[in-house]
């Protein structure tokens, strides 16, 4: 179909040579990307490692480390008295403060949240968006979302057991009501 119309035609011209630079650029880059040798391919996986590990530092893990390591804390001494309910304060004050001593030094020693991200980091991200990643977090933006995050995280997960809690009722009630229906 033609037009007459030649501000429509330099319009469909030009979105098809925007197309063909696209098809183009992304024909070369695959042919590029299938002519690199394994030191090339060495090389992607070294900057790809370094990226991970930029982004693990630029997103503050200490902080956030410090929160889960007291979730886990937590959810160990709970486990641990639901199935020793009659513990005295003594063993569980020890059961808290050497959970959170292995947990601690585990992150001392050197890459623990590192070598627990990276294959998290690696499956979902390739080497292009880990640069943009690292450009986001090293932003003033970036920056502010590391501040927030671990208030997010806390103030997300405390609203989210508030609604889980609120379901009970209703999930009792229908509970109930189904397995009277059975009877």
């Amino acid at each position: 179909m033609t037009t007459s119309d030649p501000h429509k035609r330099h319009s469909r011209s030009a979105r098809l040579l925007v197309g063909l630079v696209i098809v183009f650029s992304l024909a070369c880059g695959q042919g590029a990307l299938a002519q690199t040798n394994a030191s090339g391919a060495d090389d992607i996986e070294a900057s790809r490692d370094e990226l991970i590990r930029e982004l693990v530092n630029l997103t503050d893990a200490a902080q956030l480390e410090a929160v889960f390591s007291r979730q886990f804390i937590d959810r160990v001494a709970n486990a641990v008295a639901f199935l020793q309910p009659n513990l005295d304060p003594a063993t569980m004050t020890a059961i808290r403060e050497e959970t959170g001593a292995v947990v601690r030094e585990r992150i001392e020693s050197g890459d623990a949240l590192y070598s627990v991200l990276y294959p998290v980091y690696e499956k979902h991200f390739n080497i292009f968006e880990l640069n943009k990643l690292v450009t986001f977090y090293e932003s003033p933006l970036g920056q502010k979302l590391v501040r927030v995050s671990p208030q997010l995280l806390t103030e997300s997960l405390s609203l989210g057991r508030e609604w889980g809690l609120s379901l009970v009722p209703e999930i009792i009630d229908r509970v109930q009501s189904r397995l009277a229906d059975q009877n």
